[in-house]
């Protein structure tokens, strides 16, 4: 077989309903969809514009249609939808899921390699900004910690030995007074 040949018949396994596809994951997935169109067109009653809007808002809230092929199909409801009498700002637009502009062109049957994105300067800048106001604010933290655990007053992080230290003290200046009322009394001789 020849290589023209040959690429005419790669290039038909990758055409579904008049759509072109760079690859056959695409086009699989594209006939998916039409057979899914197919089958809503058979069985789906266009008279009633309530079960068709449902129908319409379930697609795009649950993204069944996202090929080129079900976004047709997709566009047809609306115009039903239209056509029927529904307000075109109370049907809600369809989402396109891909950059087309930025999207470069492909020659012949390519797929476009994807370049690396160059961050611009300026993100990178709040980056850097970002960075050097954590690294502060994490020495701020943590000067507050040193401030709290070498301090004298009481706080959360040291309040029970606090607490203990200053009960202890009284405790041994009662005994200290204790002892010398004690002496007092032998020395009175009261008992």
């Amino acid at each position: 077989m020849s290589e023209v040949t040959q690429e005419t018949e790669q290039k038909k396994e990758y055409i579904v309903n008049g759509f072109l596809f760079m690859s056959r994951e695409d086009a699989v997935a594209a006939r998916e969809e039409m057979k899914k169109a197919n089958y809503l067109r058979r069985h789906l009653d266009y008279k009633g514009a309530d079960l068709v809007l449902q129908l319409y808002r379930k697609a795009l809230a649950e993204r069944t249609f996202q090929t080129p092929v079900g976004l047709a199909f997709v566009n047809e409801l609306r115009d039903r939808l239209i056509e029927a009498g529904v307000e075109e700002f109370d049907i809600e637009p369809i989402p396109v899921y891909y950059d087309v502009v930025q999207n470069k062109m492909r020659s012949g049957f390519e797929p476009v390699k994807e370049q690396p994105e160059e961050k611009p300067k300026k993100e990178m800048g709040k980056l850097g900004l970002s960075i050097a106001l954590n690294v502060i604010l994490g020495l701020l933290v943590a000067g507050m910690f040193y401030v709290a655990m070498t301090g004298e007053n009481p706080n959360i992080l040291n309040y029970k030995n606090a607490i203990v230290n200053k009960y202890a003290a009284w405790e041994q200046e009662l005994t200290e007074r204790e002892q010398a009322v004690r002496e007092k009394e032998k020395e009175l001789g009261i008992e």
